[in-house]
């Protein structure tokens, strides 16, 4: 007697079935909305199905972006998270997340001063460049603290909440 194997599938090589259920299964398309046709007219009855068409083909182009303030918070956690041994600030500012959120231009700026009161970090490159400005002193280079509260300063002046 000879057995002969099944295609099979593995994950760090170990087998994890010979062939996953939903391969096996038939796709069937999702039947079309049809209100009830009772008392409706010809034009009615199209009208209702251009409608569905025109949802079912708007819910297929809608793609599911986060909100942008949890999108910042989202890139502001990998950030820390992926810098967090950095001692190189050039390092830390050249991130492919912190570079994001510049992005997100001036909308951003709130919400980093917001982040920049809770925990003094490494901000002010990103509001440089957003802004245009340097409220910093010179005398004040190099002191963490002193350069966010400049920054909070700043913020305060110009209708910022922070």
């Amino acid at each position: 007697m000879t057995i002969t194997p099944q295609p099979c599938r593995f994950l760090h090589n170990r087998e994890i079935a010979p062939e996953p259920s939903w391969q096996r299964a038939p796709v069937v398309p999702l039947p079309r909305f049809q209100p009830g046709t009772r008392g409706m007219s010809e034009a009615s009855r199209v009208i209702a199905a251009k409608e569905s068409d025109i949802w079912a083909s708007y819910s297929l182009t809608q793609s599911f972006r986060l909100p942008p303030e949890f999108e910042f918070n989202r890139l502001v956690a990998q950030w820390k998270r992926d810098t967090y041994w950095d001692s190189s600030v050039t390092q830390k500012i050249l991130h492919p997340c912190y570079q994001q959120i510049i992005g997100m231009g001036p909308q951003a700026v709130g919400w980093i001063l917001r982040a920049l009161r809770h925990e003094p970090d490494f901000w002010f490159d990103a509001l440089t460049a957003i802004t245009g400005e340097q409220p910093v002193p010179y005398a004040h280079a190099g002191d963490l603290q002193a350069m966010a509260d400049d920054w909070l300063q700043w913020g305060r002046r110009n209708g910022y909440e922070c």
